[in-house]
């Protein structure tokens, strides 16, 4: 059965996408609930896997010079299999943040974050270049992140 979300659960929502350290206090102050009714809708969102991850995001600055590199992938062999292995092996690197499957020129595209060119090339050549999948991939180094983020409009 499928959740059903009202418009006060999108409120919430929204507001916990923005920052999840809202507290129901602060959410009743916005939806039309009380805190008690708040907190249980937010602990059915987290039971029903509406809300799978409570996260920080950090500075980039704070962390020290890092490398964004956007990565395009075209399989040599396709199949739901070959993608799937393709897609677990790079979703279990944590230089990779993002894998998503495309449509075009390209089946993959991944942006991933590295703290040197050494570390890039050896993810690079272990990970992408040597898969039996892989037919290609470009890469393209960011120059400058303008926004990340991960909110979904509601």
């Amino acid at each position: 059965m499928e959740l059903q979300l009202d418009k006060l659960d999108m409120q919430i929502l929204s507001s916990l996408q923005v920052s999840n350290q809202t507290s129901a206090h602060e959410l009743a102050d916005r939806v039309a609930l009380s805190p008690s009714a708040i907190q249980r809708r937010i602990r059915h969102y987290r039971n029903a896997g509406v809300i799978t991850a409570d996260v920080s995001v950090l500075n980039p600055k704070l962390a020290g010079d890092h490398i964004s590199v956007v990565i395009l992938i075209q399989l040599a062999q396709q199949g739901p299999a070959r993608v799937a292995d393709v897609r677990a092996r790079l979703s279990r690197s944590p230089h990779v943040q993002v894998v998503m499957e495309i449509a075009g020129a390209y089946d993959l595209m991944c942006i991933t974050v590295f703290d040197t060119m050494d570390a890039f090339n050896a993810f690079a050549d272990a990970e992408i270049a040597d898969h039996p999948s892989v037919g290609r991939f470009e890469t393209i180094f960011v120059r400058r992140r303008v926004k990340f983020g991960a909110t979904i409009p509601l």
